[in-house]
């Protein structure tokens, strides 16, 4: 244990999964409910709209929470896989990147109006941070130059400290860099993505 493949495994398809939930969950929610005209309607209504978002955020949360367990279950009773770290240091950097990616949801998803377009935007989010960020295997391997923007990707952020407590036992006080970057760059997204969204 700890040196295995599946070690690594899956710490990085935790993160994958949080990606996955918010990139698809919300951003393709709120394309679909704009191709149907629905977000006129919800914008017409005496609802705060950053409620409206809100309310995204939160169903990832639970979502993601239901998921992460039953993937780390199997782990645990299939290849005797257990966290090192607490499961509150682990959830808060689930939640840390829900808001990340949920603000790359609502950005990506701000002016689209067709689902052909929001599945090309949405896969080229994904599919550089799948192959590159360490989700299936080691991104030590790229070229010594590419390491630097490597480790600035979200999903690299989120994949290697879900693996620091998964596998090193780091808490809290070792996680506020990584949280305060998922964090402020999720918040930087969806302000931008917030500021161009087109409810008609």
């Amino acid at each position: 244990p700890g040196t295995r493949y599946i070690d690594y495994l899956i710490p990085g398809l935790l993160a994958f999964g949080v990606m996955n939930a918010c990139l698809w969950g919300i951003g393709w929610s709120l394309i679909s409910l704009r191709m149907k005209k629905l977000l006129r309607r919800m914008a017409a209504a005496p609802m705060d709209q950053n409620l409206f978002f809100l309310s995204f955020a939160t169903a990832r949360i639970l979502l993601v929470t239901v998921e992460a367990a039953f993937l780390m279950l199997i782990a645990y009773l299939f290849f005797d896989l257990v966290p090192l770290g607490s499961l509150l240091s682990l959830f808060l950097m689930l939640v840390s990147g829900i808001f990340c990616f949920a603000g790359m949801a609502v950005l990506l998803a701000c002016r689209t109006e067709n689902t052909q377009v929001g599945n090309g935007l949405i896969n080229a989010a994904v599919m550089p941070m799948m192959l590159v960020s360490g989700v299936f295997f080691s991104y030590h391997g790229f070229p010594e130059f590419l390491q630097p923007i490597i480790r600035a990707l979200p999903l690299t952020v989120l994949a290697d400290s879900v693996r620091a407590v998964y596998l090193e036992g780091q808490g809290i006080a070792d996680l506020w860099k990584p949280v305060l970057i998922l964090v402020a760059s999720g918040a930087a997204m969806f302000t931008v993505g917030r500021r161009f969204f087109k409810w008609g």
